[in-house]
């Protein structure tokens, strides 16, 4: 997860910095670049709560955000739609919309792992505490 999340968040980088160069719409510039920072900020591995909270709920106001974007662009498509550069605007807010359900993922599950302690691998994140697991496994 933590390699999708960095690909997720370097191709948000570059969009940003391609869109950056497009003075008809410098706004989405800064809204991948904001999807980047949370992709990126999903890789750390000691975020407390209340931080994975916020970055939770701006994930999902940018991934709402970018799919908002794709269906007003695809009400301007035309037959020959796949020909023009809206084209590549419409794809690129869709995979963006899609690439941040892994962030969300991630930053959910470290708002549920409270018995996690940080630098432990990122499997630990689906574990139970020592004492469930203690339970679980003791006979009748």
């Amino acid at each position: 997860m933590r390699i999708f999340n960095a690909t997720v968040g370097f191709m948000l980088l570059g969009l940003a910095v391609l869109h950056g160069f497009i003075p008809k719409s410098p706004l989405l510039s800064v809204i991948y670049a904001a999807g980047a920072v949370m992709a990126l900020v999903s890789l750390w591995r000691n975020i407390s709560f209340g931080t994975a909270r916020v970055f939770a709920f701006l994930t999902v106001a940018a991934m709402f955000f970018y799919f908002a974007a794709f269906f007003r662009i695809v009400d301007h498509f035309h037959e020959n739609w796949y020909r023009g550069g809206m084209a590549l605007e419409a794809v690129g807010m869709l995979l963006s919309a899609f690439a941040m359900i892994p962030v969300l993922s991630v930053f959910s599950c470290r708002m549920k792992a409270d018995c996690v302690e940080p630098g432990l691998t990122s499997q630990a994140l689906f574990s139970a505490p020592d004492e469930e697991k203690d339970e679980a496994s003791a006979p009748g």
